[in-house]
C-alpha cells in the first residue's frame, strides 16, 4: 500500500473543512459547498476501498510515519498511521457511508434559513470525518485520543448547529459534557496502563501488543487487578462515546441536530468508536474476564432499557435514537462475551441499516415540512414509494429477518452469548451466559415490536397530518405553523433518495460479508480479521444441538412481535391508548425515559449548582478569594499612606530618620 495514498485519506476531508470553513464561507452556495465536501470524502472513500482490496489480496498491513510528535525521558509518540484489516474496514465504513450522507445533505439542507450557514454545516461534517479517521488510523493512543476528542468537539458543533434555539444548544452542551466524563475515565486508564508497563512502556498499539504477549505479568497476568482496572477505565470511556449505561442520556438529545448529523453520529462514526477501541485492544481485554463480564452485562442492560423506552416514543427520530442505543448494547454484548468479530460485524451491518433509516426518516421529515411526530403521519407508502421501499429494507434488517444483514450479525451475537466460555471461573459464570442471552432475546423481540410500530404508524393507514394544523417547532428550531391543510406528502428529490437506494442494497446484502458456519462461504470476515485478533482467541464450542432450536425460537418471537404490533396499530388502532391507560405507570415511565434525566438532575446537577452558587461562589469566591485580594489591596493602600507620611519632602524629617537609623545600628553593634 502506498504511504502517500494512505496519508491522503484523512487529508482530503481536512482540506474540505478548510476550504468551506475558512476560504469560501458564505460565498459558497449550498450546492457548491456540499459538492466540495462530498468530493473530498468520496476521494477518501476511493483510497480506503483500494487499501481494503489490497489487504484482501494478501498485502501486509501498512505503517506510515509522518513525524515525531513528542519524545522525552523515554516517552515517545509519533504522528503515524497503521492500516491493517480492522482499520481498513472501518475506513471504508466511515468514508463510504460518510460520502452518501454528504451527498444526501446537499438536498436536505435546502431550507431558506440555512442558506447563510450551510457552508459551516459542510465544514463541520468534513471535520467530523477527519477526526474519526484519525481515531481509527492512528497507530498509538495519543493520536487515537486526538480523534476521540475531535469527534466529541464536532458532535457538539453539529448537534447544536441551530444554536439560536436554546434547547438545541443545550443538547450540544449535554453531549459534550457527558462525553468529557467518559473521556476522563479513558485518560486515567491510559495513565495506569503506561505506568504499569515500566521499562516496556509504549503508546504504540503494535508494540503494546507484543509487550503484553511476551510479558503478561506487567499488567498482573490474566485476571490481574491492574489489567482489570485498566480495561474497566477504558470501558468507562466507551460508555460515554458509545452511549451505554450510565452515560447514554446524551444520544437521544442529539436528535436536535439536522437529520444527516443523526445518521453520521448514530451509524458510522462516533458512537461506534468505543466498540472499535475494545476491538483494537482485544489482547488486553481478553486478559480481564471480570471486565468482559461487566461489558457484556452493561451492554445487555443498555440494549433492553433503551428498547423499553423506544416502544412509547412518538418522535420518529427519538425512536431511532433509542434503537441506536439498544443496538450499541448488542455490539458491547458481542465483544463482552469474546465475540470480537461478531460485535464488529454488527458495527458494519448497523451502519448500513441505521444510516438508511435515519436518512429515510429525514426524507419523510423533509417531505412533511419538518414534521417528526408519527401520530401526524400515516399512509406515506402511497406517495413516497421509493422512501418506503428503501426504509422497508432497513426495517427488515434491524428486526432480523433471515437473509438480511441484521439477521446474521444479531443472531451470531445471541448464539455466542449463549455458549461463551469467557465467564468460566467467575461467580455465577455458568448462569450469566443464559441470563444475558434471555435479556438480549427479549430485546430482539422488543426491537421487532417498536420498529413495526414505527413502520405502521408512519407508512400504513391514511395520512393524518392533513386533519389539523401543527404547532410547535420544526427540525430547524423554527416555528412550524400550517403544516396541515394543503400539504400532502411527496417523494423527495433524487439527491436524497439515491443514497437511500445504495444503503438499502447494503442492508439487504450486507450479511454476505460474514455468513454463519452452516452456510457455504462462511466466516469471510472472521478469516479476514484473524490477524488482528490472533492474541485474543476464545475457544467457543464448535457444535451444539441447541443452536437451530434457539434461532427458530427467536424468529417465532420476532414474528409474534410484528403480528402484535400490526394488530395494535393497523387492525385495532384504539387499543394502544387503552393499554396505556391500563398500565399507566409503566407507560408514563417508558414515555418519560424512566426519569433518568430527572434522576441526574436531582442527584448530580442540582447539588453541583447549589454547591457552586452557595459555597464556591458565596463563600469561597466572594469571601475567601475576594477577601484575600481585597485585603492585599487594603494592605498596599495602608503601606502607601504610611510611606506618604514619611516621604513628605521635609529635610528635617529625613535627618531625624537617618539619625534614628544610625542610633539603632550603633546600639545593635554595641549589644552584639
Amino acid at each position: 500500500m502506498d504511504s502517500l495514498l494512505i496519508t491522503l485519506v484523512p487529508t482530503f476531508p481536512l482540506v474540505g473543512a478548510i476550504v468551506n470553513g475558512l476560504l469560501l464561507q458564505s460565498r459558497a452556495s449550498r450546492v457548491v459547498a456540499g459538492s466540495i465536501a462530498s468530493l473530498m470524502v468520496g476521494l477518501s472513500a476511493a483510497i480506503s476501498f483500494l487499501c481494503l482490496s489490497q489487504l484482501m489480496g494478501g498485502a501486509a498491513p501498512a505503517d506510515v510515519h509522518l513525524w515525531s510528535w513528542m519524545e522525552a525521558a523515554g516517552f515517545k509518540a509519533d504522528v503515524a498511521f497503521r492500516v491493517d484489516q480492522l482499520t481498513a474496514t472501518m475506513m471504508c465504513v466511515i468514508t463510504g457511508i460518510g460520502t452518501l450522507i454528504h451527498v444526501y445533505s446537499i438536498g436536505y439542507m435546502d431550507d431558506e434559513a440555512d442558506k447563510d450557514s450551510v457552508w459551516r454545516f459542510f465544514a463541520y461534517l468534513n471535520l467530523f470525518i477527519f477526526a474519526m479517521l484519525l481515531l481509527v488510523m492512528g497507530d498509538n493512543f495519543l493520536l487515537m485520543f486526538v480523534g476521540w476528542e475531535g469527534v466529541g468537539l464536532c458532535s457538539y458543533l453539529l448537534i447544536g448547529f441551530w444554536y439560536q434555539n436554546n434547547d438545541f444548544a443545550s443538547a450540544g452542551k449535554k453531549a459534550f459534557i457527558t462525553n468529557r466524563v467518559g473521556d476522563f475515565s479513558f485518560v486515567i486508564g491510559l495513565f495506569l496502563l503506561y505506568w504499569s508497563l515500566g521499562d516496556h512502556a509504549t503508546m504504540n498499539f503494535v508494540e503494546l501488543e507484543h509487550a503484553i504477549a511476551a510479558h503478561p505479568e506487567l499488567v498482573g497476568g490474566v485476571g490481574g487487578c491492574v489489567v482489570t482496572a485498566v480495561c474497566l477505565l477504558f470501558f468507562g470511556g466507551a460508555t460515554g462515546k458509545s452511549a451505554q449505561i450510565p452515560l447514554f442520556v446524551w444520544l437521544p438529545d442529539a436528535m436536535a441536530g439536522p437529520t444527516p448529523v443523526s445518521a453520521l453520529i448514530h451509524a458510522a462514526t462516533m458512537v461506534t468508536s468505543g466498540v472499535y477501541m475494545i476491538c483494537r485492544l482485544n489482547y488486553l481485554f481478553v486478559m480481564a474476564p471480570a471486565a468482559m463480564a461487566t461489558i457484556a452485562t452493561v451492554g445487555a442492560l443498555t440494549a433492553f432499557v433503551a428498547a423499553t423506552i423506544a416502544v412509547t416514543q412518538n418522535d420518529i427520530k427519538k425512536v431511532l435514537a433509542y434503537s441506536t442505543v439498544s443496538q450499541l448494547g448488542f455490539m458491547f454484548l458481542g465483544v463482552g462475551v469474546g465475540g470480537f468479530v461478531a460485535g464488529f460485524f454488527h458495527v458494519i451491518t448497523h451502519a448500513f441499516f441505521k444510516a438508511l433509516m435515519f436518512l429515510g426518516s429525514g426524507s419523510i421529515i423533509h417531505a412533511l415540512h419538518h414534521e417528526q411526530d408519527m401520530r401526524k403521519m400515516g399512509g406515506i407508502a402511497k406517495t413516497m414509494k421509493v422512501t418506503f421501499f428503501t426504509f422497508l429494507m432497513g426495517y427488515l434488517a434491524i428486526i432480523g429477518v433471515p437473509g438480511f444483514s441484521g439477521f446474521f450479525s444479531k443472531d451470531e451475537i445471541l448464539w455466542l452469548t449463549f455458549i461463551t466460555p469467557v465467564f468460566d471461573g467467575l461467580p455465577l459464570g455458568s448462569v450469566m451466559p443464559k441470563v444475558l442471552w434471555a435479556l438480549a432475546t427479549a430485546t430482539a423481540l422488543l426491537t421487532a415490536f417498536y420498529m413495526s410500530r414505527l413502520m405502521f404508524m408512519t407508512f400504513a393507514g391514511s395520512y393524518r397530518g392533513g386533519h389539523h394544523e401543527a404547532h410547535g417547532h420544526d427540525d430547524h428550531g423554527h416555528d412550524a405553523h400550517g403544516h396541515g391543510h394543503g400539504h400532502q406528502p411527496h417523494e423527495s428529490p433524487l439527491v436524497i433518495v439515491a443514497p437511500l437506494a445504495v444503503l438499502a442494497l447494503l442492508s439487504a446484502l450486507g450479511g454476505l460479508l460474514n455468513l454463519p458456519h452452516w452456510l457455504p462461504g462462511a466466516g469471510s470476515l472472521h478469516h479476514f480479521l484473524d490477524p488482528v485478533f490472533e492474541h485474543a482467541h476464545v475457544a467457543f464450542p464448535e457444535h451444539n444441538p441447541l443452536e437451530f432450536p434457539l434461532m427458530v425460537l427467536t424468529l417465532l418471537g420476532i414474528a409474534a412481535s410484528v403480528g402484535f404490533a400490526y394488530k395494535l396499530y393497523v387492525r385495532e388502532p384504539d387499543r394502544p391508548a387503552q393499554i396505556a391507560a391500563r398500565f399507566r405507570k409503566l407507560y408514563e415511565g417508558s414515555l418519560n425515559k424512566w426519569y433518568v434525566d430527572e434522576a441526574y438532575q436531582v442527584a448530580i446537577l442540582t447539588p453541583i449548582l447549589t454547591g457552586s452558587r452557595q459555597v464556591l461562589w458565596a463563600i469561597v469566591d466572594a469571601q475567601v478569594i475576594d477577601g484575600i485580594v481585597n485585603g492585599a489591596a487594603s494592605l498596599a493602600q495602608t503601606a502607601g499612606r504610611i510611606h506618604g507620611r514619611i516621604g513628605n519632602g521635609k529635610v528635617q524629617a529625613y535627618a531625624i530618620s537617618i539619625a534614628a537609623g544610625a542610633a539603632l545600628l550603633a546600639t545593635a553593634y554595641v549589644l552584639g
